[in-house]
């Protein structure tokens, strides 16, 4: 997003594109749940509490749940409450810092149904097969829509079903950006793809590169100075973006 800029950006300056845009919405059980007593700048002691009553209920009311946590200590600190409050043996952890071996186990004991939560980080957000999930739980503010949306794709995973997701925000800002990212995700908003700026540093390399194996002769001026001007377009700079979008004369000059 937007798709003209990615097309522009994949194709280069000067050639002609189609775009076709296939993209479609699943419908999406996706609701924010925050403790009863206010959020403020800083999560409480008996507001971590509500919230892991809160988990805890919905794990019970669900076959199997997959927790999201955005740092690895988070995980384990949620593992350890959540399994006080369901019963040992009950609920796993999973992250990079545990073994290979480790995290195979957590993941066949979910998919066994030996588990009924799994807390996980950014480990568990891609295709490893974990079996059926029947709820996706995120503690904290994921931070994109992207994000949000690739983990909770992990529940409900099937033609028929529908994705469930339950955010948990920890502070008043991340209550508001949760019910952003929530209003973002049922009108069908993508966050913006960032343009990476003119990478000059990358534009040096090549041509050295490529002047490196030729003999002196068969380096023309005329045309590398060509080929810099073809590869840094002007009309791509706008100073509208920042400094970095920005290449002065002299740089070039200095490629050459």
């Amino acid at each position: 997003k937007p798709l003209e800029t990615v097309a522009r950006l994949l194709v280069g300056t000067g050639r002609a594109c189609a775009l076709v845009d296939t993209g479609h919405l699943r419908e999406i059980d996706l609701d924010v749940v925050v403790p009863d007593s206010p959020l403020s700048a800083v999560c409480s002691h008996e507001q971590w509490d509500e919230v892991y009553g809160k988990m805890a209920t919905l794990i019970e009311a669900h076959r199997t749940t997959l927790v999201f946590a955005n740092t690895r200590k988070l995980a384990e600190r949620l593992a350890a409450r959540l399994t006080e409050k369901l019963g040992k043996g009950r609920v796993g952890c999973h992250h990079g810092s545990l073994s290979k071996d480790t995290r195979l186990e957590a993941e066949q004991r979910l998919k066994r149904g030996e588990l009924r939560a799994l807390v996980a980080t950014a480990s568990l957000e891609l295709g490893i097969d974990i079996g059926d999930v029947d709820l996706m739980l995120q503690v904290a503010s994921p931070r994109s829509i992207a994000t949000l949306l690739q983990r909770v794709g992990r529940a409900g995973h099937g033609v028929e079903r529908t994705p469930k997701g339950r955010l948990f925000p920890l502070t008043l800002d991340e209550a508001v950006e949760a019910l952003a990212l929530v209003r973002a995700v049922r009108r069908g908003v993508l966050d913006r793809t960032p343009e990476p700026p003119p990478a000059i540093d990358i534009l040096v390399q090549q041509i050295i590169a490529a002047c490196v194996g030729a003999s002196h002769d068969a380096i023309e001026k005329e045309r590398s100075s060509a080929a810099v001007e073809a590869a840094v377009d002007p009309t791509a700079l706008d100073p509208a973006k920042g400094d970095s979008a920005e290449v002065d004369a002299s740089e070039v000059e200095a490629i050459r």
